[in-house]
């Protein structure tokens, strides 16, 4: 027969001796719910500490979230099938589960408690810890990694996947802002024949520095790309929106009509000389016969503010992002209606019930490509 004495053990994590208190199923191994806490969070310390990714899970999934938004984002301005986009929007949707896995995982390890990550995701304890166990955390992320090895074998229709020969988008991703920058900066120095070393020594920079602004490992102040674009004959107020854009800054969204057309124009140059200042013909050829020469010619010499789809087919034909520019097409197009039909000051009259119509948007009066400055 059992003893019904009390029974005794020793703390897995203080390694104090305490009384179990005897209640049917699995043997108690802490003294009480704070050292198995802790002792939970030691474990997957040591096991972060052991995994060789030196950034948290939930970082290298969230960018894997953007990378995926921008693929959705794409396929929209690619005006694609909608069964493309569920298809997209799903993968989008299924990587930021995966994402609020890693960020609960890596809150745990710093040692986030249940009761805290329960409130932070306004849910109970009981059911943070049932949804985000470390067990089942682990499993949903094996089988991200399972799922991603698999995609990268298949193309959308489960074919194997082929890489493409006609130099077109894939609709992948497009390069990051700050790619385009040290794209843009780098053809310039290669057009101007100077050596990095000629350059570091004619402004003051290192070699070293010069090299990581062109190759994009390094984001250089403003003042700085002035001096670059001065010193490889090329004109800074072209680069300024790809600048901008690297830093995350948002245009103004209400200009006079000239500095806005200027600004858009001044951007889409910038693309332009990111993409190594390609000849007339070839964008032609890469916006699949949207874009006639002599609409290229107009808009790269700034005579022609075109409309969103022809803006979206030279944007994508330089390997640009047509949300980049969208703020600057619309702030165009905004500034274009107030020049048209102004808003009255707020201390005059209000206009009179004969005054005529308004001015059409620009883009349902203007012609098929744009309408001229």
């Amino acid at each position: 027969m059992p003893s019904s004495g009390p029974q005794y053990g020793k703390c897995r994590h203080c390694r104090q001796r305490f009384r179990r208190t005897g209640k049917p199923g699995r043997k108690q191994e802490y003294c009480d719910p704070a050292c198995r806490r802790r002792a939970q969070r030691e474990r997957s310390r040591n096991a972060a500490q052991s995994t060789d990714s030196p950034l948290p899970l939930a970082r290298n999934i969230a960018e894997s979230v953007q990378a995926l938004a921008e693929g959705l984002l794409a396929a929209e301005y690619h005006e694609q099938d909608l069964a493309v986009l569920l298809r997209r929007a799903g993968e989008l949707t299924r990587e930021v589960e995966y994402y609020t896995c890693a960020a609960v995982h890596d809150a745990r390890m710093k040692g986030a408690g249940w009761e805290a990550v329960a409130a932070d995701a306004a849910v109970s304890a009981a059911t943070a810890r049932s949804r985000w166990a470390e067990k089942t955390v682990r499993r949903r992320l094996e089988r991200r990694a399972s799922e991603r090895s698999a995609a990268r074998q298949q193309d959308p229709a489960g074919h194997p996947a082929q890489p493409r020969s006609d130099g077109q988008d894939s609709g992948q991703p497009g390069e990051r802002p700050s790619g385009k920058l040290a794209a843009a900066l780098s053809h310039l120095h290669r057009s101007s024949g100077l050596t990095i070393r000629e350059v570091a020594d004619r402004t003051g920079l290192s070699p070293s520095y010069v090299s990581r602004i062109l190759s994009g490992e390094r984001l250089p102040t403003w003042s700085v790309v002035e001096m670059l674009a001065a010193l490889v004959d090329g004109e800074a107020d072209e680069l300024l929106v790809l600048w901008e854009n690297a830093h995350g800054m948002t245009p103004l969204a209400r200009q006079p009509l000239p500095d806005a057309a200027a600004r858009l124009n001044a951007a889409l140059r910038g693309l332009y000389l990111a993409a190594a200042s390609p000849s007339l013909t070839r964008i032609h050829e890469a916006s699949g016969g949207a874009l006639s020469v002599s609409t290229v010619k107009d808009i790269l010499g700034g005579r022609l503010v075109p409309d969103w789809r022809t803006t979206v087919a030279f944007v994508r034909a330089v390997g640009g992002t047509p949300a980049d520019i969208r703020p600057l097409w619309e702030a165009v197009h905004y500034a274009f209606l107030v020049f048209l039909d102004p808003v009255p000051d707020a201390t005059s009259a209000p206009p009179s019930s004969s005054a005529g119509p308004k001015a059409e948007a620009p883009e349902n009066r203007q012609g098929q490509d744009g309408h001229p400055l």
